[in-house]
């Protein structure tokens, strides 16, 4: 199933006494942008982030939002570190000693010297939260995404549909092209008075009507349809394939209806280019 590059999704995880929040939108991009909206002091952290969504993520541009805070639910956290108070406090001993005051290093000497500071925050105690709900964001966005590749491929769909049924349409019409290409040449003539030999005459008409044969454009046209039909029923990125097709098809049907030079031709061709244009303008969004 084809995945549109829209789409929206949120999770919560608590571990290891923290608890993170994750949001994840995704919009149209040409290709992959990662931007993360926290862990600014973290870039490693920010690091896996971005490894975790060009994993869950082809195409599109990818906004993460994390909210982190402290578990105030789950178990308490130590408000300082008592091992790095422990260290400091010997250290201030020794400096005591060496510097030949008397009396030990006081609590407020401690605090002063930053030992009762809260411990800092660990990346290995934060990444399983993250992690975590970073997995139930990306999840629910891809399938926000699918659910809305299921409707751009019903459209795609039609605009082939209406494309392909024009294409035919102009088959039915080859034939009367020699037609007009004769009917044409002779009106030209007896308006100039001339007298054209029979043989002259289907020669040039003959030319005329090789110089406006569209049928290899029509060929190249169905099968760049097909082609197109082919890539709508698989489930790996096709979004750029698509637009390079629909470029294909528009330079088909411009070269269709300057060759043709028929009126009724002239006619579908336009609604030919309106398909493709409605069609390139869906495929802009699918990833």
């Amino acid at each position: 199933m084809i995945r549109s590059m829209t789409g929206f999704g949120r999770s919560a995880s608590t571990e290891n006494g923290w608890r993170v929040e994750a949001s994840v939108r995704t919009l149209n991009h040409r290709y992959l942008s990662v931007r993360i909206r926290a862990l600014a002091d973290q870039p490693e952290l920010a690091a896996r982030v971005e490894a975790a969504a060009k994993s869950a993520f082809s195409r599109g541009e990818v906004g993460i939002w994390l909210s982190i805070e402290p578990d105030v639910e789950g178990a308490a956290r130590p408000s300082f570190d008592p091992d790095r108070a422990r260290r400091l406090y010997e250290e201030l001993v020794e400096l005591s000693r060496g510097l030949g005051i008397p009396s030990p290093p006081s609590l407020e000497a401690l605090i002063r010297a930053g030992a009762l500071q809260s411990p800092p925050q660990s990346e290995d105690d934060l990444w399983p939260a993250i992690d975590a709900a970073l997995t139930g964001a990306f999840s629910q966005t891809n399938a926000s995404r699918e659910s809305e590749g299921a409707m751009l491929r019903d459209e795609l769909l039609s605009r082939l549909t209406n494309l392909e049924t024009a294409a035919r349409d102009i088959e039915t019409h080859l034939p009367s092209i020699a037609d007009d290409q004769r009917k044409r040449l002779q009106e030209r003539a007896t308006e100039l008075g001339l007298e054209l030999d029979p043989n002259r005459l289907e020669a040039e008409i003959a030319l005329l009507v090789e110089r406006a044969d569209v049928q290899e454009e029509l060929t190249r046209l169905f099968g760049h349809v097909e082609r197109a039909r082919n890539l709508l029923e698989q489930s790996k990125p096709i979004g750029k394939e698509l637009d390079f097709i629909s470029q294909e098809l528009l330079r088909e049907v411009n070269t269709l209806g300057s060759k043709a030079r028929n009126t009724d031709v002239n006619h579908t061709v336009i609604d030919m280019k309106l398909a493709i244009e409605q069609f390139r303008e869906q495929v802009q969004n699918v990833e």
